[in-house]
């Protein structure tokens, strides 16, 4: 099965924060959860969560801070943040989803979901017993990486500094792959074997990667 994306909750309220630890567990995310920005930010030095819930107004170190650390670093720059916040008058914030509160669970795991589906889409190519599957993830505001896998064990990866140049790749290796006779397979109809585990990227793979470019 592929990995769960790993959730951040950096919420001070224990109601609100177990509230929306149980929701997002339950909608299948691993989630870790901080009541205080000193936690969140050890937290930080050793995870790379898929994606962060922020309150602002938070004991010892303000959320506030906590985003501007996040954006000052490339490693954690593309880290999506949703803010639910309290506060009259939120800073700017560029790139940060922000929900006031009160935010329901069900508010809140729906725009998780969201954010998450726009930054990761798969499509499944299949000829016979042969798949492709292309995988495409927003790295931050432009830059994209399409991962192709298959057919067999190959794979490839291309990375694209725009989201136009991106989207003609991908425009371009599904033409090549319908011109040799693969069909894009819907997603309600794929069956559990179809759902291949991403290979994870280690140094090796990506200068065999490199390689097939």
């Amino acid at each position: 099965m592929p990995p769960r994306p790993i959730l951040l909750i950096v919420e001070d309220d224990w109601t609100l924060r177990e509230l929306y630890r149980l929701a997002l567990s339950l909608s299948d995310f691993a989630v870790h959860a901080c009541e205080d920005g000193i936690q969140a930010l050890h937290y930080l030095e050793q995870e790379r969560p898929d994606l962060i819930i922020l309150d602002l107004n938070l004991p010892r170190v303000p959320g506030t801070m906590i985003y501007e650390e996040l954006r000052a670093h490339s490693e954690t720059a593309n880290i999506p943040i949703v803010v639910v916040t309290g506060m009259y008058s939120v800073p700017d914030m560029p790139g940060a989803t922000i929900l006031r509160k009160p935010v329901s669970a069900e508010e809140l795991t729906r725009t998780v979901i969201r954010m998450l589906e726009r930054r990761r889409r798969e499509w499944l190519f299949a000829s016979g017993s042969d798949s492709v599957r292309i995988v495409r993830i927003e790295e931050g505001m432009e830059q994209v990486r399409l991962i192709i896998c298959g057919p067999g064990s190959a794979t490839l990866v291309y990375w694209d500094a725009d989201a136009q140049s991106g989207f003609r790749r991908q425009q371009a290796i599904e033409r090549n792959l319908v011109a040799q006779g693969y069909r894009l397979v819907p997603s309600d109809r794929r069956s559990g074997r179809d759902r291949r585990t991403l290979p994870r990227e280690t140094p090796d793979r990506r200068r065999q990667a490199d390689a097939l470019l």
